[in-house]
């Protein structure tokens, strides 16, 4: 028989969050911080050009969500501002992950209308008809290869965030949809590959893999996993790009009679040295423009870095619980354990960083709890970061607190793994009534008596910022101490 050698390169970008131009960004060296300025689509774009040149255009560019929510000319503009530079960058293939979903249903449609490029996804579908709410799939030959692709997005949309977010929709679970799309590629479409474009998140990710076979390629979002080589999950290559568009994925695939036979990988840090590409530097600069005074405003000084590179407590929320506790007087504050925000290192912190940090700028409240239905919320928060079935676990970090300190063993089962609690300085009471300041629309069903302020969170950090510029956030270590 005749051996038949097909080669072909996929680029993967995963949870760009809205950020066209290059900023600051967090590394890791020998267990310590290091700060440089690093993505943009428009250097990105010139590593794409380069990429498309080497392979004879044998190459496709996906997108793997979260990619138009997340500063603040995407909020100004429900995400229209991003659309263009997206374009520009020559996107080739989208799944929508769950912030896409952060303005409505009906503005999201009204982006995709404006975008170049397919976005698909297998799992989600319009809830009084049952038809799909996108495209499940598309087919295409690159390198003579053809190829399945198949979208999948995060059921979380509906399970934990706003009721509007998913409004009329219904999400299915990845591991009940996949296998019918699969087959139906491979049968139908005589697709030769599968290569599934999702926002599920690497652990849910891993096990989709184990447990659906026929996944050739797995390109992953949605946790913003730094992967320096693919991992292997059976027969399939799974791999992730970052975040905040610092890096982009680069799979050099060679076919041998219809099988992946070799494979080469690149995580390729989109590097501030790289010279941008002008068409795309030039629709980015169009879009900004209206904004640009606005983002670079000045309104105060931080000494600690700012950032959201750890699990149990971050920087950039204990800035924001802080802030929370000022304003109302509150014994504890709450925050969403969000990934998203680019790092801010000490110096200077402009308008643009604020919504950055919180794109959502929701409103802050006060609501009366009690000790035990605090504890409630804490396990409630650990148990969808560390479930140990993998597709239980919902996304983002522990919950972001201030006014409380808490001893946890994670390996604790669910509903156990707080040991120790302390709230405002003293030994938690399960009776006594707490006031726990919060925003937006977190789980707090239990709490009575809410009182809205009126204040949102940007502003609330705007008068933190003037009252204790330079500010300091540093880690404390003792909010959740794990042992």
């Amino acid at each position: 028989m005749d051996t038949k050698v097909q080669r072909f390169t996929l680029i993967q970008q995963n949870d760009t969050h809205a950020y066209m131009e290059a900023h600051w960004e967090h590394f890791w060296r020998n267990g310590k911080p290091e700060y440089r300025r690093a993505g943009g689509y428009a250097r990105a774009a010139t590593i794409v050009r380069q990429i498309k040149a080497e392979t004879d255009g044998h190459c496709l560019l996906a997108d793997c969500g979260d990619t138009i929510h997340g500063t603040g000319p995407a909020m100004w503009t429900q995400g229209a501002a991003i659309v263009p530079a997206l374009n520009a960058l020559g996107v080739e293939l989208m799944t929508p992950g769950n912030w896409e979903f952060g303005f409505g249903p009906e503005v999201l449609r009204a982006r995709l209308a404006e975008m170049q490029f397919p976005v698909i996804a297998c799992n989600v579908e319009q809830a009084a008809s049952g038809d799909h709410e996108f495209p499940p799939s598309v087919v295409r030959d690159i390198g003579g290869v053809r190829i399945g692709f198949i979208g999948i997005t995060s059921p979380i949309v509906t399970q934990t965030m706003p009721k509007k977010f998913g409004a009329g929709l219904r999400f299915t679970a990845p591991a009940d949809t996949l296998p019918r799309c699969i087959s139906q590629l491979r049968r139908d479409e005589q697709a030769e590959l599968i290569v599934v474009i999702s926002h599920l998140g690497f652990p849910q990710e891993v096990k989709l893999a184990t447990e659906v076979p026929g996944i050739d390629v797995l390109l992953s979002g949605h946790t913003h996993n730094r992967l320096a080589e693919p991992v292997r999950v059976g027969q399939t290559l799974l791999l992730q790009s970052g975040f905040d568009g610092a890096f982009l994925g680069r799979l050099d695939i060679e076919v041998t009679n219809g099988r992946i036979s070799t494979f080469r990988h690149q995580l390729i840090e989109v590097a501030e040295s790289i010279v941008a590409d002008s068409k795309t530097e030039r629709v980015i600069n169009e879009q900004l423009a209206p904004f640009r005074q606005r983002l670079n405003e000045v309104i105060g000084q931080t000494a600690t870095a700012l950032h959201r590179m750890t699990v149990l407590e971050a920087t950039m929320d204990n800035l924001i619980t802080d802030a929370y506790l000022e304003l109302t007087g509150a014994d504890v504050a709450f925050s969403h354990g969000w990934r998203y925000g680019a790092p801010i290192p000490p110096g200077a912190v402009t308008v643009g960083d604020l919504w950055q940090i919180i794109p959502t700028n929701p409103e802050i409240f006060v609501v009366e709890m009690s000790g035990a239905e605090i504890r409630h919320k804490l396990e409630k928060s650990l148990e969808s970061v560390y479930a140990p079935d993998a597709f239980n676990q919902k996304g983002g970090y522990l919950l972001r607190v201030s006014g409380l300190n808490a001893i946890v063993r994670l390996n604790n089962p669910k509903g156990t793994r707080i040991e120790q609690l302390d709230i405002a300085g003293a030994p938690f009471e399960a009776e006594r009534r707490y006031q726990v300041a919060a925003a937006g629309e977190q789980d707090v069903k239990s709490g009575t008596s809410q009182q809205r302020t009126g204040t949102h969170a940007i502003e609330a950090l705007r008068e933190y910022f003037r009252r204790h510029s330079p500010v300091h956030a540093d880690l404390s270590h003792t909010k959740f101490v794990a042992v």
